[in-house]
This record gives C-alpha cells, structure tokens and sequence, in this order.
C-alpha cells in the first residue's frame, strides 16, 4: 500500500517536467521576446553567414547571440553569447589566463590586435526551460559586468 503513492509520484514527475515550456535555438524569434520580457533591448538580426543573430543592448554596453549548427540559415542547435571590446593597448595573455582560470562559464581569448573577446556557449539542443534561457543570459551578463569592471571599460 505504502508504494502506491511512490509509484504514482515517480509516475507523474516526468509530466510536471514536460510542462514547462522549452525553448531551443531553432527558435530565434522565442529568444528575443525572453529577453525583451527580461528588460533587455534585442534585436534579431543575420550574421555574416546567413544565420540568425540577435543584438543585444544594455546601458551602456552590448553583446551578440550567434547562432551555430545551423541548416541553410534555420534549425540551430547552439548559441554563444560574445562581447568584443577595442582596447588601446589590448590586453596581456596573463590577465587573459588569469581570468579564463578564475572564472567559470564564459571565457576570454583575443583576436590579432590582443582586444578580448568574452564568450559563453550554449548548448540548447532538444531545448531548456525558458527559466534556464533566462538564468544563463543573467549568468552572462553578471559576467559581462565583472569583465569590463576588470579591464576598466
């Protein structure tokens, strides 16, 4: 008698996980509106390639989402949030690796000119909760703020 109620429990939770809405890169329109309903100001636009990209704009800085893994420009399975910043003297491989050592979640690497570039990837394929979206774009701009305090920007 006593594991009837487990059996049921165990029986039904697959079902309250089902009902949450989830969301995935195939979806670029879907993303915008969660950021738009977090506050942030985005816009959907196309990379240089063909494939979704949404402009993302905070006071006083901005970032990009890239969409990866695409078919003819639909259908993406990842995403990779990137802020690029245009440094005077760049920035040094030591603060660099500093950072990529202390920090979890997104990471830094420089282009030709040592200017960083902080990135965080996202693999959303067969989707997540439009709760976990969310927090990871949180995630990321918390980081974005921890950067640019970091390189004085």
């Amino acid at each position: 008698m006593r594991l009837l109620p487990l059996a049921l429990a165990a029986t039904l939770a697959p079902l309250a996980v089902s009902a949450q809405s989830l969301v995935d890169a195939g979806d670029p329109d879907r993303l915008v509106e969660l950021l738009h309903e977090g506050g942030y100001v985005a816009e959907r636009t196309i990379d240089g390639v063909g494939d979704p990209m949404i402009d993302v704009t905070l006071p006083g800085t901005s970032f990009e989402v890239y969409f990866y893994d695409c078919t003819d420009g639909s259908d993406c399975l990842t995403l990779q949030f990137s802020s690029g910043y245009d440094l005077p003297d760049g920035m040094s491989l030591e603060r660099v690796n500093e950072w990529n050592r202390d920090k979890r979640y997104a990471t830094v690497h420089l282009d030709e000119e040592d200017d960083p570039f902080l990135q965080m990837d996202l693999n959303i394929d067969y989707g997540v909760t439009e709760e976990n979206f969310s927090d990871n774009v949180t995630l990321y701009v918390r980081l974005l703020e921890d950067f640019e305090d970091e390189i004085d920007w």
